[in-house]
């Protein structure tokens, strides 16, 4: 199911934001960033919710199952690293489903690598 990078996002896919897909494309305990949408009228993937998570990015995806129709994601070796690509993807996109600038995990002092919030 290797589907090919698209450009702006530099995240891998989009795949189906199903069971299936999630438990085939990514791996166990592993941080990461993705974003969520779907193909529009013209074949391009459209973001509509951007997110990180710190520790198990395969849980978090699972957490949105029936919210989109798609999905696009990278793994990162570190938190940090799916933090700042969040933000900015965040920036980037401004996303309809974001509503607050992503919040950095607790207790960590990183800054927006956009904004320096």
């Amino acid at each position: 199911m290797m589907q090919q990078e698209l450009t702006g996002t530099g995240l891998r896919g989009p795949f189906p934001l199903a069971p299936d897909a999630i438990e085939e494309e990514l791996v166990d305990k592993c941080p990461g960033a993705y974003a969520l949408g779907f193909i529009d009228h013209l074949g391009r993937f459209s973001i509509t919710y951007v997110g990180s998570a710190g520790e198990d990015l395969k849980s978090q995806l699972r957490s949105h199952i029936g919210t989109a129709a798609q999905f696009k994601f990278r793994h990162f070796a570190e938190q940090r690293q799916a933090f700042e690509k969040e933000c900015e993807m965040f920036h980037q996109f401004m996303p309809t489903g974001n509503f607050l600038h992503p919040s950095r995990p607790h207790g960590a002092d990183w800054t927006c690598p956009r904004c320096r919030k």
